[in-house]
């Protein structure tokens, strides 16, 4: 999208950012959480309330004898934009972009079979997720869902959020084929909320990064500390149908340098954008955590993108920033999260702004009230405060370089 000098196409722009969401651009990866204290030895991971409702109707050893889960959660929130904008519109925000409107942003379910690569046979499995909610017209890939009119309309909307195969091959120390539609491997957030620390999103994740690909991966464990992953796919956010005839190439290096220390080199190149097959678009994406104790946890995501012929006058566009995030345990009922962050989009290929700093600084509490709670303690509550900061006034109806919101959700996982 490019942006004339005009009011109103720089408001199209702002209004883009809520209510499209850029459904050509971003999104994610699991976050960082909270470390927790190792579980006591001969002790099982309790099952989720979904598992043991089908434990109590007979169904679950049969799931546990095919390594089959079957999981979700229910997520609702709120924002508050304390400038009261008239167009009830969050600037630069994905799915918390309505001011004073409580949504239910993802009814979620997931039912997946863990492959096992290092196994002496083939091993098959896979995984499917459907969302049902206010998020899910926002990352609709292309080729799925087109009945829709647009983002939340209506509000609630359902998608096929990942759909693949797994396929454990045993060769050296096994090697993991995917195929299908999956989350991609960029980016430090997701776009599951039990991933992430905060209710609302970095800019990095709105507009660096793709939501999902469809295509093929490859896995390869090459030791304990190196992983490497490669494969093609259709592009950002494609799925039953590409915009283009080209393919793109998605890969990733991980080296886990100790138990604490974890950084991971994502890279994608390819053609993206409808109908064209040779402008290239390329992004290096880095994530890095480090685990400093059971209590407090690490982690930094950077990103530097360009695209060829992508900018207003026709040369290579240029983005780039990062975001830091800090959580702290508190108890085991309480959680303290922040993340600052600083995007820069030089030649308005990602916001529609040229030439823009997007700033932001977030501090939020991750509450379970009810932690020991056979039930309760899938519940989680997380209010949290951030404040924007722009180069442009592309904030309060274009008034303001300045956006200052409270937002909250409440999590139950399923």
């Amino acid at each position: 999208m490019q942006l004339g000098k005009s009011a109103a196409a720089l408001l199209a722009a702002v209004v883009a950012w809520g209510t499209t969401a850029w459904a050509q651009t971003p999104a994610p990866r699991p976050a960082e959480r909270l470390p927790t204290p190792p579980r006591a030895a001969g002790t099982a991971e309790p099952r989720r309330p979904i598992m043991q409702l089908l434990e109590q109707a007979g169904v679950a050893d049969f799931l546990d004898k095919n390594h089959i889960k079957v999981f979700g959660h229910v997520e609702g929130g709120w924002t508050y934009n304390f400038d009261t904008p008239d167009s009830d519109l969050n600037g630069g925000r994905f799915f918390d972009f309505e001011h004073n409107e409580p949504i239910l942003d993802q009814l979620y379910l997931a039912i997946e079979k863990k492959v096992d690569p290092s196994k002496s046979n083939f091993d098959f499995g896979g995984r499917v997720d459907a969302m049902w909610g206010a998020d899910a017209g926002l990352i609709h890939a292309n080729g799925l869902t087109d009945w829709y009119d647009g983002p939340r309309d209506p509000e609630n909307q359902l998608d096929l959020t990942q759909l693949y195969v797994d396929i454990g091959i045993p060769v050296g120390n096994g090697l993991l084929v995917r195929v299908g539609k999956f989350v991609t491997l960029m980016g430090q957030e997701v776009i599951d909320p039990t991933g992430n620390s905060l209710y609302s999103h970095s800019f990095l994740f709105i507009f660096a990064i793709p939501l999902t690909q469809t295509g093929i991966l490859a896995s390869y464990n090459l030791s304990d500390d190196w992983s490497f992953t490669a494969g093609i796919t259709r592009g950002w956010d494609q799925a039953f149908e590409d915009n283009n005839d080209a393919i793109d190439f998605l890969g990733q290096v991980k080296w886990a340098a100790s138990k604490d220390t974890t950084a991971i080199l994502n890279v994608s190149v390819g053609p993206q954008r409808t109908d064209n097959n040779s402008d290239y678009r390329y992004l290096l994406d880095l994530v890095v955590s480090h685990t400093y104790s059971d209590q407090l946890a690490l982690a930094v995501n950077a990103d530097f993108g360009w695209e060829d012929d992508a900018s207003a006058s026709g040369d290579t566009a240029y983005w780039w920033g990062i975001a830091g995030y800090a959580g702290y345990k508190l108890t085991n009922e309480l959680g303290l999260n922040g993340r600052i962050e600083w995007f820069h989009d030089d030649d308005g290929s990602r916001t529609g702004v040229p030439d823009i700093n997007l700033y932001e600084l977030t501090v939020g509490l991750n509450v379970k009230p009810f932690a020991k709670d056979r039930w309760g303690q899938y519940l989680q509550i997380r209010p949290e405060l951030r404040v924007d900061l722009a180069s442009e006034d592309v904030f309060n109806d274009l008034s303001d370089d300045t956006q200052f919101t409270f937002g909250v959700d409440v999590i139950f996982a399923l």
